[in-house]
């Protein structure tokens, strides 16, 4: 969708996300700083996108490319304001950037984290050198010096600077408030390795609440691509600020695949591969595969173990046709075969999509194994299925990172059967969140699939009732009866 904008719309840029590497804002010491005595940054990275997306909408709107471009623009904008004085402090904010309105995105981003850098050296440079100095500082000054030191610095990430941005975008938006022609800015691959782990989810969060005070100016359309996990794995890294995806629906566009859209796409994928190598007629997902697989018709036979996603669906075809090499069609033995690695390999997709939020997302999965696909959540309502987790937590450090040991470890030393209830409350909601099981809360209601709704499972509506189903894209590699 974004590659078609950029094909049809004559004013529009994309932020490459690995050019905005903020390696300058994650290896800051003063960053580093703020979150160790528990600052809140959020509202400086909402400035910091603010920044970032109104100098490249600028940028594109005005076509500045050099220096004399961008003087000519700002003795325009100031011009025009010349006789207002509410947008003197926005123009002096331009002022201050009018050389550099085409420096690219790490430079800017690294100009302003230093403004923050110096503001807050200036006011506590002598406790920031001890903080560099000694690794264990923050566990050393009392509870009260980090709140005045808190209540110091809280000004600098909060005030200033947002207030500014505030009045630029509104400058920005009078000013071309009679404008039609949208400049468009994309933003995509967030969920790639563009910054440090421990900051891609509260940036991500502080771009989501940047860009909702920006619809201000009419002419500029920010479009994000974000996959449906990365933002409940936002929601969940961030949840202590109150972020709700609920809150967003007004700005959120969810796409959803039907049937026939998935079959048009790897009838495609096969078309492309076969008259590339084979011949040059039409060749359809029919026209290779079985009748039946499984005593399953072939096509609902793939779409059921995928989560409705097209890389999903490529990858099993990918599988069936590997396991097909030589032959002219797939038959049965290969489709088995085919099934057996693709559930393997989704099962390790899981893992590794998921561990950086749930560190034991492993065992947790593990609860699942060898049971039968569809069974009451009181059979796991069992001291040993626990006591094994909790055995299993044990034996990894970074297991013993996430908040279900906590969770555990309470209800362990309870001893009671309310405590074991949570656990597994907890357990459930976070596997259904991944894709791994269904929930039936209620028997006359249908099977609640995240992938379908894009709504987590109310954790109050989870009873010992409640019926767990297990997707079918991981019978094989847990082993499911």
């Amino acid at each position: 969708m974004l590659r078609m904008v950029e094909r049809k719309k004559e004013k529009c840029m994309r932020i490459e996300i690995d050019e905005l590497s903020l390696n300058y804002v994650s290896n800051s010491d003063v960053i580093k700083f703020l979150h160790a005595i528990d600052v809140p940054t959020d509202r400086f990275f909402q400035a910091l996108w603010k920044h970032i997306v109104c100098l490249e909408y600028i940028k594109l709107r005005y076509r500045v490319s050099n220096e004399d471009k961008s003087r000519s623009f700002f003795d325009r904008l100031r011009e025009h304001f010349i006789a207002d004085g509410a947008k003197q402090k926005a123009l002096k904010y331009l002022e201050r950037w009018d050389n550099k309105f085409w420096v690219n995105f790490d430079e800017s981003a690294a100009e302003v984290t230093k403004q923050l850098e110096n503001d807050i050296s200036g006011s506590v440079g002598v406790e920031l050198e001890k903080f560099k100095a000694d690794a264990g500082y923050t566990k050393k000054i009392s509870e009260t010096k980090k709140q005045h030191l808190q209540q110091r610095l809280k000004k600098f990430v909060d005030a200033d600077l947002l207030s500014e941005l505030a009045g630029v975008i509104n400058l920005l938006a009078e000013y071309n408030e009679n404008e039609n022609n949208c400049q468009y800015v994309l933003i995509d691959r967030l969920d790639e390795n563009w910054v440090d782990a421990n900051l891609r989810f509260r940036l991500i969060r502080s771009l989501i609440e940047a860009l909702k005070s920006m619809r201000r100016i009419r002419d500029l359309k920010v479009i994000v691509a974000l996959r449906a996990d990365l933002m409940e794995k936002v929601i969940l890294e961030t949840k202590e600020e109150g972020f709700q995806s609920e809150k967003y629906s007004d700005y959120v566009a969810r796409l959803t695949w039907s049937h026939d859209q998935l079959k048009t796409v790897v009838n495609k994928r096969i078309n492309f591969l076969f008259r590339r190598k084979y011949t040059k007629e039409n060749v359809f997902f029919e026209d290779i595969f079985p009748d039946k697989i499984s005593k399953e018709k072939p096509f609902p036979y793939v779409l059921d173990r995928t989560l409705h996603r097209p890389r999903d669906a490529i990858s099993f075809v990918n599988y069936c046709l590997g396991q097909a090499a030589g032959k002219t069609v797939v038959n049965q033995t290969a489709a088995v075969s085919a099934t057996r690695l693709y559930s393997a390999g989704r099962l390790e997709a899981l893992v590794d999509e998921w561990r950086s939020v749930f560190p034991a997302i492993e065992p947790s999965i593990g609860v699942l194994r060898g049971r039968v696909q569809s069974f009451p959540l009181s059979e796991l309502h069992t001291s040993d299925t626990v006591n094994q987790l909790m055995n299993d937590l044990f034996d990894r450090p970074q297991y013993q990172l996430d908040p279900l040991f906590g969770i555990l470890d309470k209800s362990m030393n309870l001893g009671d059967g309310d405590g074991i209830f949570k656990v597994l409350r907890e357990l459930i909601q976070r596997l259904h969140l991944i894709g791994a099981i269904g929930v039936n809360v209620a028997p006359s209601e249908p099977i609640h699939w995240f992938y379908k709704t894009q709504h987590r499972v109310p954790v109050a509506t989870i009873s010992l009732a409640s019926k767990i189903r297990v997707h079918p894209m991981l019978h094989s590699a847990l082993a499911i009866r």
